[in-house]
């Protein structure tokens, strides 16, 4: 028979008939409970409060028999202290997030466990994300500044990373059953990419490993993120891969595993990646399996006769006053050079517009270069970092580099020109721009992940932590782009012209704030009133009409 893991209170009878309160754990029927620690004489606890009793056992439901004795008895006795009623200050931005996350009971899709709070735990770690994020070291020190009831140990903390990881499988689709629901998401286009976060430290094993850094970084250990996200810019899947793994090996694992995870329905599904995707073995595993897709394709890396196809300017049709196209038709191969059945086409486009950006962007990494050379032309190896280096100089002595006129002339002519290969072989030009040019969605996911969400620099090492903590990233990744997608949307369909972006949505969130007060022995809030910030002008009125839009509509 397994014995109950729930910490209780039981008194002990000394010498002179003195109680002593002691904390221990139920044994079997009909024995003592086993003892883990003593509180003291009972006599002298009910000296310190009245209702000392009351409040220890109220106490010891946040703690169970797995949490350090020493930190579970200091947090007891000092629960008890008399004079433990005060006002603070307390973030109440994570209400709207704690309403979406209970509604779809995310968190009940893990199964039960033993430990206390975990509960209590995930929805402040998540809430904290968005709001501001941080490790969770300095999470569980600032937990007493939201309007989380949480009394565990650091060690709850961690220990729910393992619980995230060993039900990663149902968190992830009870996440995509509470968008398709309050989005009412149409999986028929999915963006893909893949980026790099990294590590201050240089310890590799496991997912950690050094490869090449999107952040600028060098040789410190890093992981791969694949993500997607559909038409509303929602994620939809992540993978985590090891640091060293190119860009185009990401997809097919990427595609295999939401195969697997979800339900989905292939043929209906377009696929649309960068160039960085474009590999022959990608779109070959698309094309076997039965997706669409719309791929970006290097016009620099086709063949000499494809590139020659591409500046000859007779056959180039007006698309617009803007763009002009052409498109190449042909059956797709296999590495034996044997057609196949399917066919797929190229669409070759011109603009003057991204004429004038590609040249742009070449004279700025020209004079980015030119900054860090010294008078000789040589340049410290360190400013190299990050950088994508030399492209248009050559070397010509050791760290001397010179500017190569003839790179430059190379790639002028291919300025304004961009090509997209795809087997919508019905689809009309307008139709493939339009929907390519949708891939800022998942570009702009992975920015809020870095920048906003704060994913790296990752601050755990084991390979389960850092799964957990990139779940838990992309929960809050979710729930932010869909309160975004809903509130934005009331305002479209109600007429009303207002585009709220997620970095003033979340400003708010961290800034609306209540003054407490507080009864610390039980956690309960006496009276409160709310804070007046001037940081945001009518900030509690937006607060007020968000919160209603989000209420009503979940």
């Amino acid at each position: 028979m397994k014995t109950n893991k729930n910490l209780i209170l039981f008194s002990l009878h000394g010498k002179k008939g003195v109680i002593y309160k002691y904390v221990g754990v139920s044994n079997k029927k009909g024995k003592p409970p086993i003892r883990r620690f003593s509180l003291g004489n009972l006599e002298k606890l009910l000296e310190i409060n009245p209702e000392a009793v009351e409040i220890l056992k109220w106490k010891l439901k946040f703690f169970s028999q797995d949490d350090d004795p020493e930190y579970v008895k200091a947090a007891l006795l000092e629960s008890i202290k008399s004079d433990k009623i005060k006002w603070k200050s307390i973030k109440i931005g994570g209400e709207l997030i704690e309403k979406i996350l209970e509604k779809h009971k995310i968190f009940e899709s893990i199964k039960k466990t033993k430990y206390k709070n975990m509960h209590e735990i995930f929805q402040y770690l998540v809430t904290k994300r968005i709001i501001d994020p941080d490790s969770i070291l300095k999470a569980f020190n600032k937990n007493s500044e939201y309007s989380f009831d949480i009394s565990a140990s650091k060690n709850s903390f961690y220990r729910l990373l393992d619980i995230i990881h060993e039900n990663r499988d149902n968190l992830l689709i009870a996440i995509n059953n509470m968008i398709n629901l309050e989005s009412n998401r149409k999986l028929d286009q999915l963006f893909f990419d893949s980026s790099t976060v990294y590590f201050e430290t240089f310890n590799r094993n496991g997912y950690r490993n050094n490869g090449y850094s999107k952040d600028g970084k060098f040789k410190e250990d890093q992981i791969v993120i694949a993500l997607a996200c559909d038409q509303n810019g929602i994620p939809f899947h992540f993978k985590i891969y090891t640091g060293n793994i190119p860009d185009a090996k990401t997809m097919i694992p990427f595609m295999l595993e939401i195969e697997q995870k979800y339900k989905i329905i292939k043929e209906n599904i377009t696929i649309i990646a960068d160039r960085g995707m474009s590999s022959a073995g990608n779109i070959r595993f698309l094309e076997q399996k039965g997706y669409k897709f719309i791929i970006s394709y290097r016009a620099k890396s086709g063949s000499t006769e494809f590139k020659k196809y591409i500046k000859d300017q007779s056959d180039y049709k007006i698309l617009n006053n803007s763009i002009k196209y052409k498109t190449q038709e042909y059956f797709s191969t296999y590495k034996n050079k044997r057609q196949t059945e399917n066919i797929r086409k190229k669409l070759i486009t011109f603009s003057k517009s991204r004429a004038q950006k590609d040249k742009k962007e070449r004279q700025n990494l020209i004079e980015s270069f030119l900054k860090k050379q010294k008078k000789d032309g040589s340049i410290d190896p360190l400013k190299m970092l990050g950088s994508k280096k030399c492209k248009f100089f050559r070397q010509i002595s050791n760290f001397k580099f010179e500017l190569d006129e003839e790179k430059v002339k190379k790639d002028q002519e291919f300025d304004g020109i961009y090509i997209y290969e795809t087997n919508l072989i019905n689809a009309n030009p307008e139709e493939i721009i339009e929907t390519y040019s949708k891939q800022w969605r998942i570009e702009e996911n992975f920015r809020s992940l870095k920048s906003l969400l704060e994913i790296r620099p990752v601050y755990v090492s084991l390979d389960s932590h850092i799964y957990a903590h990139t779940l838990i990233c992309f929960l809050s990744l979710a729930i932010l782009k869909l309160f975004l997608y809903k509130i934005n949307n009331f305002y479209k369909e109600n007429g009303v012209i207002h585009h709220l972006t997620q970095d003033s949505f979340v400003q708010i969130l961290q800034e609306v704030k209540i003054r407490a007060k507080i009864d610390e022995n039980t956690g309960k809030i006496i009276r409160f009133k709310r804070e007046n910030i001037s940081t945001i002008k009518n900030i509690w009125e937006t607060y007020d009409e968000y919160k209603k839009i989000v209420m009503n509509n979940f």
